[in-house]
Order: C-alpha cells, then sequence, then structure tokens
C-alpha cells in the first residue's frame, strides 16, 4: 500500500488571532435542559440586536396600527403559521378598521383559507347591514352577529366541501377500491378539503367605527386581546378582553366534558382528546365529523405529521363529534377617545408562551399590565431610538425574548438549532385617536 504525505504548515499568529477573532463572540447554552447537548449562538452588539430583530419580525408600522410576526428558527422561518390582516374598508359612513390575527396549526392551507376569505365575508356583511340600517350607527350587538356569522359560515363552508364531496351514506358504503377511486379521479380537490379539514387556525380579531366610538373583538382559541386606557391625567389600566378557549381554562374543559359525558378521553394531557390545545377553531374537521372520516380518508394527511398507530388512538376516542367548537365569543366595549387615551394588543399565543417561561411566573392579569405599563411608557417616548420608537409591537416583542439582557436575546435571535426553541408570535398594537 502506498501512503501519499500531505505536508501542512502551521498557521501562523495573525491566522490563528484572526481564527479566534472570528468565534470569539459565539456562545453555547443547553436552553436549561440539562444534559450533554449544547447549542451556539451568536453574541451580538446592543447596536445590531434592535435592527436584526425588525428585519426577523417583518415589522411595519400604519397610521394606527403596528405589527410584528416572528419565527427565529431559521428552519421554520418559512414556516411560521401566523398569518394577520390590517385593513380600512370605506363604508356608508365613514372607514372602518379592521385588524386580525389567525394562529395556524398542523399547516398552512387552512390558515391561508382563513385569511383570504375571512376579512372579505366580513366586510360584505357589515356593508350589507350598514346599508340597511336606518343610521350609519347600528346597534352593538347587530355588528357582533357579523362577526359572529361570518366566522361559523366560513368554517361550515370547510366541512360543506367535505360532505359534498364525500357524503357520509355514500363513505360507509363504499369499498375501499371504490374510495380510492373516487378520490383519484379528483385527487387534487381532495388533497385541497383534506388539508382544510385535517389543519386549523384561530382567529382573533379586532373592528371598530369609523368614529373610534365602539370596539368589537372576536375570539375563536387561545389568542388573547388586551385593551390599554388612561385618563389624559391619569394611570394606565390593562382590561383583558376575552376568555382563552384552551383546555388549561377550566370553564372550557368543563363545556368539553359536559358535551361529552363519560368520554373520559375527551380532554386528556390538557387538550381535546388528548391531540388539540385549543378548544374552538376554525378547520379541525375531522374533529367535528364521525371517525370513519379520520379512519377511511383522513389518515394519509394526517400521518404527514402523526405516526398511524395514533392516528388510528384519536380515531378511536371520536364517538360523538363535534369537540372542537366554531362558535366564537364577541365582546363590545365603547369608547371616548376625547376623554382617554386607549390601545388595543392583539397576539398570538407565543407571546403569552414567552413569559410564561420565565423565572417569575405571571398571572395573565400581571402580564397584561405588564404589556400595557410598557406600550404606554413607550406611546411618547423622547429616548427611544430607531425602530423602537414607532413601532411599539416591536417594543413588546423585544421585552418578550429578554428585554434588557442583551445575552438572551442574542440566544432567541441566533440560536443554532434545528427544532422550533419558541411558538410563532405575531403581535398588532392598535391605537385609538
Amino acid at each position: 500500500m502506498v501512503y501519499n504525505m500531505v505536508n501542512l504548515q502551521a498557521a501562523t499568529s495573525t491566522e490563528n488571532l484572526r481564527a479566534l477573532e472570528e468565534v470569539k463572540d459565539f456562545c453555547t447554552t443547553d436552553l436549561g435542559r440539562g444534559g450533554k447537548e449544547r447549542w451556539t449562538y451568536h453574541m451580538l452588539p446592543e447596536a445590531a440586536l434592535d435592527v436584526e430583530l425588525h428585519r426577523m419580525s417583518n415589522a411595519t408600522s400604519s397610521t394606527s396600527v403596528d405589527s410584528v410576526t416572528f419565527q427565529p428558527c431559521a428552519a421554520y422561518a418559512e414556516l411560521n403559521q401566523d398569518r394577520y390582516s390590517i385593513e380600512e374598508w370605506e363604508l356608508p359612513g365613514g372607514v372602518w378598521q379592521f385588524t386580525a390575527i389567525y394562529d395556524g396549526h398542523c399547516g398552512h392551507d387552512t390558515v391561508n383559507y382563513v385569511h383570504k376569505r375571512l376579512p372579505s365575508m366580513v366586510r360584505t356583511s357589515l356593508q350589507a347591514l350598514l346599508q340597511s340600517a336606518p343610521t350609519t350607527s347600528p346597534k352593538p350587538e347587530l355588528v357582533s352577529e357579523v362577526l359572529r356569522n361570518a366566522v361559523r359560515r366560513l368554517d361550515q363552508s370547510i366541512c360543506s366541501d367535505l360532505l359534498d364531496f364525500l357524503p357520509h351514506d355514500h363513505l360507509t358504503k363504499m369499498s375501499d377500491v371504490q374510495l380510492n377511486r373516487h378520490v383519484s379521479l379528483r385527487d387534487s380537490e381532495w388533497n385541497t378539503i383534506s388539508a382544510r379539514c385535517t389543519q386549523g387556525s384561530t382567529v382573533l380579531l379586532a373592528l371598530s367605527d369609523p368614529l373610534k366610538k365602539n370596539v368589537w373583538i372576536l375570539n375563536l382559541g387561545d389568542s388573547i386581546a388586551v385593551l390599554g386606557s388612561r385618563p389624559l391625567s391619569g394611570q394606565w389600566s390593562a382590561t383583558i378582553i376575552n376568555s382563552i378557549h384552551n383546555c388549561s381554562n377550566p370553564s372550557e374543559s368543563r363545556r368539553i366534558q359536559q358535551e361529552h359525558q363519560s368520554e373520559q378521553a375527551c380532554v386528556c394531557d390538557n387538550r381535546v382528546l388528548g391531540y388539540l390545545a385549543p378548544t374552538r377553531a376554525l378547520g379541525d374537521t375531522w374533529l367535528k365529523v364521525p371517525s370513519v372520516y379520520t379512519r377511511r380518508a383522513f389518515a394519509p394527511h394526517l400521518q404527514d405529521w402523526l405516526p398511524s398507530r395514533q392516528v388510528a388512538q384519536y380515531a378511536s376516542r371520536i364517538l360523538t363529534p363535534p369537540y372542537i367548537s366554531n362558535l366564537p365569543e364577541v365582546y363590545h366595549h365603547s369608547l371616548d377617545v376625547s376623554q382617554r387615551e386607549l390601545f388595543l394588543i392583539l397576539s398570538s399565543d407565543g407571546l403569552q408562551d414567552l413569559y410564561d417561561n420565565h423565572d417569575t411566573q405571571l398571572s395573565d392579569q400581571e402580564m397584561a399590565d405588564h404589556w400595557v405599563g410598557l406600550v404606554g411608557r413607550h406611546m411618547h417616548s423622547t429616548t427611544d431610538m430607531g425602530s423602537m420608537k414607532s413601532n411599539l409591537a416591536l417594543r413588546l416583542l423585544r421585552d418578550a425574548i429578554g428585554g434588557d439582557d442583551t445575552e438572551l436575546v442574542s440566544r432567541n435571535l441566533t440560536l443554532e438549532m434545528e427544532d422550533k426553541w419558541m411558538d410563532d408570535i405575531t403581535i398588532l398594537v392598535q391605537r385609538f385617536q
């Protein structure tokens, strides 16, 4: 055997110094998990942190709304399943403001569908109401009904597409061969329907009238809306507007257990059927229809993220559907912008999760007080610089991922890890002026 010898020159002291310079700002962490595994992150100087956070969160500002949407994991940055809407509608009586956050799960199809369809459905129904009303200031309960009906109709359209394509009585009579033939003949249509039925999206929206005398908040899922207010010469106060629709909410767990009495698995592991954290959502149709759809039709799509054994396990728990509700809760608040400063924070549950992971545990109200105090302090700040001065949602995000702790902020921005270390986060801050 012949060996080829390779002579390598030793690195010069200059090259060694250059190599050390390149890695001097890199650190490692075990994320508090213990064990031997470590992940690398890059310590950024303070001046670079805000610039990088602004870029990574797609921070934008309009006349009255600041927004961010954030997923720092490089492997998932393009897979952020949050969406949001900021729209102004010229309608009878003036300009209405519509803002919304849609938090998708298990894929992009349903959340994209909701993001595309819901605003136009609300606008069309609201316009019809305003045109039929004797005045341009309709009763608040009528606007609430417009919002509630739009959300339910959208969810029913997903289910109707399924039942039109594959009626229950047909499915139960079809052989496997017949079912496969039926699906393959309309493969593209079935892929669209089944994706929307096996994925889901929450929705949290706000609608304000032209004079900013009224705001309506609709919630379906586990996002949160917080209203900040203060007298023109007083202190800020925070009001949590909506209840959270997940199994950590005792009233939601009790509701499901009452609707499915004697089914121990209807809520287990703090999830619906042991599977889904939100108790109300658009889509997730496989948890709203008989289990035969899961066992025979949806299984291939669910297996994209669930082992076949688990699909069968969840299907066996579907006894008396639906388990996920499409009934949103709508809240109306009267506003008086002539006497009070007011702003509204809408956020997906990823923001709450970050505070839940802090060493100091905050109650929901303490967390809301903290957010409102932070935003209130910076609404008229003369010391904030750059993007933080103009975007209040970005200010909240910076606080959540570490605030003044530059090492923690650097870690959350630059961690080199293939799995997500935080949920998707979307924040809208709307100022009422």
